[in-house]
């Protein structure tokens, strides 16, 4: 199991994505995961350059959507405050919402890039269901619900191999 949590890419944070190597390699679509990956436990709406990067990632011609275990309710907010589809309540790492979310914009499962913060729902689940999985530090770790603190117990587990196996992308890398 432990390869299936493997990243293919690591990344300090959603910004620091080289998403222009990934349109070369074949993405058309990115999934954002939400809470810790877009914005903290505690914040209601993304910030100005969360909402730029969706404004980038777009004119990149990609579709961008949020597919969120988090309650469609606080979700749907998120979404419409950048402009972006979304689908919550998804229970990842399920096939199901990776599958909607490359419905919707036409394209297949290995073209969709899938962002998240979480080994055991985001990269899992983009493993599983055969997308492009890309692993991020969450945002804020001090206000997590305390299920996600045990999965981060568990993560612990399987960080060295992870660190060894994917590719890391950094600012550096994108600037030249």
């Amino acid at each position: 199991m432990s390869s299936k949590l493997v990243p293919d890419y690591t990344a300090e944070t959603v910004l620091d994505i080289d998403f222009e190597k990934l349109v070369s390699e074949g993405a058309k679509c990115v999934i954002f995961d939400a809470d810790n990956t877009l914005l903290s436990y505690d914040e209601t709406m993304p910030g100005e350059k969360i909402a730029d990067l969706c404004k980038k990632l777009k004119s990149l011609g990609l579709y961008v959507c949020i597919l969120s275990n988090g309650h469609s309710k606080r979700i749907k907010g998120i979404a419409e405050s950048l402009g972006l589809d979304f689908i919550g309540d998804a229970l990842k790492p399920k096939k199901k919402g990776f599958r909607q979310c490359t419905r919707q914009c036409g394209c297949a499962l290995s073209e969709a890039v899938v962002v998240g913060d979480q080994l055991f729902t985001d990269i899992w689940g983009a493993r599983r269901a055969g997308c492009v999985p890309v692993l991020v530090k969450p945002i804020k770790l001090d206000n997590e619900p305390g299920f996600v603190k045990f999965k981060r117990v568990l993560e612990k587990l399987f960080k060295n191999s992870i660190r060894k196996k994917a590719s890391v992308m950094r600012r550096e890398e994108q600037n030249g």
